[in-house]
């Protein structure tokens, strides 16, 4: 992503939004996308292990599996960076996949959500 230099007409907040993009831009050059492909892969694993064990009525264990596995990548070096970097950009865009997740199925089921 290429940003213009460019800044004339801009409004201060459009700036500072820009120079905010730059940054974050900077810091996601530095994650492992290897690492984050493995993710990934890992991911799709673990949604057809969660949806196994939802169609076999072990929700219980579903739930509990879904959680173990967000807080086990949120754990993970590239996401750790991504977390630093998407700071850069907090107000402007929506939270991370993992970032919440124990507290947004605190009151709702992964086995409902799929």
């Amino acid at each position: 992503m290429a940003i213009a230099q460019d800044n004339s007409g801009m409004t201060p907040e459009m700036q500072q939004m820009m120079e905010q993009a730059q940054k974050a831009q900077l810091c996601m050059q530095e994650i492992d996308l290897a690492a984050l492909q493995q993710i990934s892969d890992e991911g799709k694993q673990m949604e057809s292990r969660i949806k196994s064990l939802c169609a076999s009525g072990e929700r219980d264990q579903a739930q509990e599996e879904a959680i173990a596995f967000s807080r086990e990548v949120m754990k993970t070096p590239s996401m750790q960076q991504m977390r630093k970097c998407s700071e850069h950009l907090r107000g402007f865009l929506p939270d991370m996949p993992f970032d919440n997740f124990e507290e947004e199925f605190a009151n709702k089921h992964i086995c409902d959500e799929m």
